[in-house]
């Protein structure tokens, strides 16, 4: 009996599927319902429904809910699902980082000592909150402001003691030229990264 082409094409596209099949089968944990733990965060920007959650670097999870909680304080609730092969330890941290420069935003939790226990379902875990660029650039602002008070003050100084200190009028001359430079490339640093943030994420890494 002479078989037909379509016949022929019929039984492979049969084949892939069983194949397939019996890949998700071998390959799928239908056991592996995920855990749950929850964190805590005062500030948790770029971080929403799906986010990855990642232990040690590796993705381990999800972020099921995101939501506000008010008593006794302000503060973004996460509900993490994560995988039942990803243990996680009582000593472990939640952070918040990005992937790459300007990748999406995600949870991070270390690994932590291995002294300690494993979680279950329904802990807590410790947070560590991120650096707020807001308030890293109105750091940066005040030290450039307070570099240019001293150097004006040293400028002065070195003007006053012209005609009494002459030994030492070098020694504060050089001060000032150090203060001055300092001050110069501290303003280029801190406008540079307001337009280029990701730069810490790349110093940090370094």
């Amino acid at each position: 009996m002479k078989i037909t082409n379509e016949a022929k094409t019929g039984m492979v596209v049969v084949a892939a599927i069983v194949v397939a099949v019996v890949f998700w089968v071998k390959t799928t944990d239908f056991n592996g319902k995920p855990y749950k733990v929850k964190t805590y965060f005062n500030y948790a920007e770029g971080i929403k429904v799906d986010s990855i959650v990642k232990l040690a670097g590796i993705e381990a999870g999800r972020v099921e809910t995101v939501k506000f909680q008010y008593v006794p304080e302000t503060k973004v609730e996460l509900v993490l699902a994560i995988n039942k092969k990803a243990k996680i330890r009582e000593d472990s941290v939640a952070f918040i980082s990005t992937s790459g420069m300007i990748g999406d935003a995600y949870i991070g939790v270390t690994p932590g000592l291995p002294d300690k226990a494993f979680v279950k379902d329904g802990a807590v875990l410790i947070s560590e909150d991120p650096v707020e660029m807001r308030k890293l650039m109105k750091k940066a602002d005040a030290i450039s402001e307070n570099l240019d008070k001293t150097l004006g003050e040293v400028k002065n100084l070195a003007e006053n003691v012209n005609g009494l200190v002459k030994d030492n009028k070098n020694r504060i001359d050089n001060i000032a030229a150090n203060l001055e430079e300092t001050a110069t490339n501290f303003k280029e640093f801190s406008s540079d990264i307001k337009q280029h943030p990701w730069k810490l994420l790349m110093k940090g890494k370094e």
